[in-house]
């Protein structure tokens, strides 16, 4: 009876400690200003240290420049964000007239976060470029990387379908990498149309992805979820054209959010929640949205 009793009373702790436990949650990050203002300060020096060890692809065009300079001025306010990124490396590969050789094979043995500046136009050409460095050699980078991202200034509709189908491919075929799925930026209100074409390709990712994959959303940070309608706030840009978010709180917002991305997709896997799979894939069967 007492050995009955113990092993009663070792059952309950063992339960108890587990409900105690917060569950994993079943749905993944999704980063717009709000998510930011609320959660970046749970990131642990730890955290960041560990996302330093990460290997990531990240493609963009000159938004990505202003990202990078959001990471240089959160190191300077604080020391710690010095450990992300490290290893970092950049390639233009527009500047190169698309030839994605000058980025050596084994980019990843001797650097953390391979930064590729991808051809401008079409969109879907930097989709492309992804994919093949991503599957094909000397390249092959879905056997090497932990993370890849691809970025956007602005889209347009027609370029979701070969965004989402590309991204949920490479997720599907390389499920230790994971895919960052992103929105469009936004410019200033002088880039009225170009801003409205992004908001209609940001609206269809977010009904697609938000809670299913990992979310970026670049549009709802650069405007404040909203509060500049569809446009960065102004504070946010002194470019004269109304393109860049070159502004310090800008540039630290997109990092910031980048950051917690990353974070917060390899804190939910090391939870043990399920990894993301291509949520488009399983969705469009039954119904295309």
């Amino acid at each position: 009876m007492k050995n009955r009793s113990v092993r009663c009373l070792f059952s309950l702790g063992v339960l108890f400690s587990l409900m105690a436990r917060p569950a994993p949650s079943a749905e993944a990050p999704y980063i717009n200003a709000q998510a930011i203002r609320e959660r970046f300060d749970s990131i642990t020096d730890e955290e960041i240290e560990a996302l330093g060890q990460k290997r990531i692809l990240f493609a963009s065009r000159s938004f990505g420049l202003n990202l990078m300079n959001g990471f240089r001025r959160l190191a300077e306010e604080n020391p710690r964000y010095k450990k992300f990124p490290v290893g970092y490396v950049r390639y233009d590969v527009f500047g190169a007239g698309g030839d994605l050789s000058i980025i050596p094979a084994d980019a990843f043995e001797q650097n953390r976060f391979v930064h590729v500046l991808c051809t401008y136009w079409p969109h879907s050409k930097r989709v492309e470029e992804v994919d093949t460095l991503m599957r094909k050699p000397p390249h092959e980078f879905g056997q090497k990387v932990d993370a890849a991202i691809i970025f956007f200034h602005t889209a347009r509709p027609d370029g979701v379908e070969p965004y989402a189908r590309t991204m949920d491919a490479l997720q599907r075929d390389f499920p230790n990498a994971r895919m960052i799925y992103v929105t469009a930026g936004f410019m200033g209100p002088s880039r009225a149309a170009e801003n409205e074409s992004a908001h209609a390709f940001s609206e269809a990712i977010r009904k697609r992805y938000q809670g299913r994959a990992p979310l970026y959303d670049l549009g709802a940070i650069l405007s404040d979820d909203f509060r500049a309608g569809h446009a960065y706030v102004p504070e946010y840009s002194k470019d004269p054209a109304e393109v860049h978010p070159n502004q310090p709180a800008g540039e630290i917002m997109m990092a910031k959010g980048f950051l917690l991305t990353l974070v917060e997709t390899f804190r939910m896997n090391t939870a043990g929640a399920p990894a993301p799979s291509p949520p488009a894939l399983r969705r469009t069967r039954s119904r295309r949205p």
